[in-house]
């Protein structure tokens, strides 16, 4: 860490204050996991960052809700089966296999 992180961060937290996110660090982090799979070659989405934030806020407003509570590994795992599990991302993996 650098002396001027503490400035950026002071003000990562203004913007998540100005927000209606009850958990902000949490959707931050989900968010974040969520943009690191759309750039891992190894995943194909099939929505655009719209609507997968659109399928988000339906998640959400369904009572569905990420937690940091037992981890950043438990976390990523459970952001990436929502993701699979909606179809909103396939692991090329196992898309080749189907493919053989």
């Amino acid at each position: 860490m650098k002396p001027g992180d503490k400035d950026k961060l002071n003000e990562c937290l203004k913007i998540l204050d100005t927000t209606d996110l009850g958990l902000s660090m949490v959707w931050l982090w989900t968010w974040s996991t969520i943009k690191n799979f759309m750039e891992d070659e190894q995943y194909k989405f099939k929505l655009n960052e719209d609507e997968i934030w659109q399928e988000l806020c339906e998640a959400v407003m369904g009572d569905y809700a990420f937690t940091l509570e037992y981890g950043a590994d438990q976390h990523y795992e459970e952001v990436q089966v929502w993701l699979l599990n909606r179809g909103i991302m396939v692991d090329m993996m196992f898309e080749e296999e189907e493919e053989d």
